[in-house]
């Protein structure tokens, strides 16, 4: 009877068993929030990181070409850089060289329009350090048609980007909310107050930039953002669907440059107040918490708030506005 009382008091009873299991279930409750956030650092500290080589290969271009690579070239081409007219190209083309991507590089011609049959190979090429390792989906394409410089261009899985320029303020921004953001005149693409840090060609005016024509100060100047999740639209977290037919998705494509028009969610009505994760539809946007990262002139990168006042995120963008910054 005494060995019988001995191996019965050994063993775990369904409520003992119970109570274990409830506890582990709270323990696992209490550290999968942490955990999830410790694996968002990381993604986000990654994304940091590849703004930073794209930083350092902007810099690295300007100090062979000595000028600041263009947010885009279209109908006028950049005769700078010996451009053509029509030769329509995003922002990232020119840094392939300083990325490490030369064999890339030398397979795609930039005096040819992004979407000529003989660019096909290169802009189907997926490019993982443009990918923000928090965004969803990865190793995105985009598939569209479009008339431009003269021509009839069909893009077949085009590779995409989760990282953008930001061109220029919307000159509906200040005039549609005159107390929340500065008064910078009239819109001009080449020599407006409300540009950024980049050269840029609109038909026959070019605009060449160099760093001394950053007068706001490199660390004071926004030059690489996240645009991240095209071409499927997101608003506030939110995904609806696939965003217009050319969005601008593909990191070869002219119109991957976005401007600040601000948003309101949750119908993405604009202009708006919010500078920072309303829409990815041609305004800034991550998939981090509370904000996105920005690769500034100076090379450095900064994880702005998405509660950043729309003024201070604007006197951001700008190059050569003369606004005063504060903290951010």
């Amino acid at each position: 009877m005494l060995s019988r009382s001995r191996e019965r008091s050994a063993g775990f009873t369904l409520v003992e068993l119970l109570v274990v299991i409830a506890i582990i279930g709270v323990l696992v409750a209490l550290l999968l929030p942490a955990v999830q956030a410790a694996r968002e650092s990381a993604r986000r500290m990654q994304c940091a990181n590849h703004l930073k080589q794209l930083g350092l290969a902007c810099h690295n271009f300007v100090d062979v070409r000595n000028v600041i690579p263009p947010s885009r070239t279209a109908s006028g081409g950049f005769p700078p850089l010996g451009i053509p007219a029509n030769a329509y190209n995003g922002w990232a083309v020119w840094l392939l060289p300083y990325l490490e991507q030369s064999n890339l590089s030398n397979i795609h011609d930039p005096t040819l329009h992004f979407g000529h049959l003989n660019n096909r190979k290169a802009i189907q090429t997926q490019i993982k350090m443009f990918y923000c390792p928090s965004t969803p989906k990865q190793k995105r394409v985009v598939n569209f048609t479009l008339s431009q410089g003269g021509g009839n261009w069909t893009i077949v899985d085009g590779a995409c980007t989760d990282y953008s320029v930001l061109r220029w303020i919307e000159q509906g921004l200040w005039t549609g909310f005159p107390n929340d953001v500065d008064n910078y005149g009239t819109h001009n693409p080449v020599n407006g107050l409300n540009i950024g840090p980049y050269s840029y060609n609109t038909g026959s005016d070019i605009r060449v930039m160099r760093w001394q024509n950053v007068t706001d100060g490199l660390s004071n100047t926004i030059f690489y953002v996240e645009g991240a999740g095209r071409n499927d639209e997101y608003v506030s977290g939110w995904k609806i669907g696939l965003q217009k037919t050319n969005t601008g998705g593909g990191w070869l494509d002219e119109a991957n440059e976005v401007g600040l028009h601000g948003c309101n969610p949750p119908d993405d009505t604009r202009p708006g107040r919010l500078p920072i994760n309303c829409t990815n539809d041609g305004e800034v946007y991550a998939f981090h918490a509370a904000g996105a990262n920005h690769g500034m002139c100076d090379g450095s990168v900064r994880f702005i708030s998405a509660n950043i006042p729309i003024r201070t995120f604007a006197r951001l963008a700008t190059a050569g506005a003369g606004e005063t910054i504060g903290d951010f």
